[in-house]
């Protein structure tokens, strides 16, 4: 078994700092409460949930809701209660909850799978957990579909990681249905855009930015420094790189007892 790719109690302090942790409301969530006749006595549950910037965001249509946030990290679980002292903050790992059958209606794991060695446990355990005609969400990074990303080709040993670490789509949705999931379905969104390397610079050569610089080797992150500084001093003035991410966001309900699923 690999170490874990990332030791997030020493990068907890910073994480916050780093681009794109800011975060709206679920979309996924605000749909599956959309869809019920009260949110009274609604469970949530993040697993994977780090500072908590996901449940913070989510509390404002959810007052009165219990909500679980569940992270293997004492360091990243110690910045969200100073956030959110109203959630109830778990250290556990994904692949044992710490909880009842049937206690959750919403779970998600958003950008968090990558971490767990026992992604298969975990989604039994989601299953276990989850309560019937309840909603799992998962979204990350799809690097089977997008090698051309930047972190990719300038920390090419990212790559080699990631497609470790981070099941294919069908991997995930194969698990699911073995676990009980029903209505597993799969959305591919691919974002194309021009990245600013001089803007990119500032992000990269702040190694907490992101898990695929702080997993690849020293040697390996420096080269890409190196290639990346050399590039910006031959050129004047912006210098633009076509960019692409694909991410995947996988959804499957839990039927009620007995119900046939056709």
């Amino acid at each position: 078994m690999r170490p874990a790719r990332v030791d997030y109690d020493v990068v907890a302090h910073l994480y916050d700092t780093t681009p794109h942790r800011t975060k709206p409301i679920d979309p996924d969530l605000l749909s599956f409460i959309g869809q019920r006749a009260t949110t009274a006595d609604i469970t949530v549950l993040d697993v994977g949930c780090g500072t908590g910037n996901q449940l913070i965001a989510n509390r404002p249509i959810l007052t009165d809701a219990r909500m679980v946030g569940l992270d293997r990290s004492s360091g990243m679980l110690y910045q969200a209660r100073l956030k959110g002292p109203d959630i109830a903050w778990v250290q556990a790992d994904g692949s044992v909850l710490p909880f009842q059958t049937d206690s959750f209606d919403f779970i998600t794991c958003q950008f968090a799978l990558h971490h767990i060695q026992n992604k298969a446990a975990m989604l039994r355990e989601i299953f276990r957990v989850l309560r019937h005609r309840g909603r799992f969400v998962v979204r990350n990074v799809c690097p089977q579909d997008c090698p051309d990303w930047l972190f990719y080709d300038y920390f090419p040993e990212s790559l080699v990681i990631d497609l470790e670490d981070f099941w294919p789509p069908e991997s995930i949705t194969a698990e699911m249905d073995k676990a009980g999931f029903v209505a597993v379905a799969v959305e591919r969104e691919h974002l194309r855009f021009e990245q600013d390397l001089r803007a990119w610079f500032d992000e990269v050569r702040r190694r907490a930015t992101c898990s695929q610089l702080l997993a690849i080797s020293d040697p390996a992150y420096e080269a890409g420094l190196r290639r990346l500084t050399e590039e910006l001093a031959a050129e004047r003035g912006p210098l633009l790189r076509k960019n692409h991410i694909c991410l995947v966001t996988i959804r499957g309900g839990k039927p009620l007892s007995g119900e046939r699923v056709i």
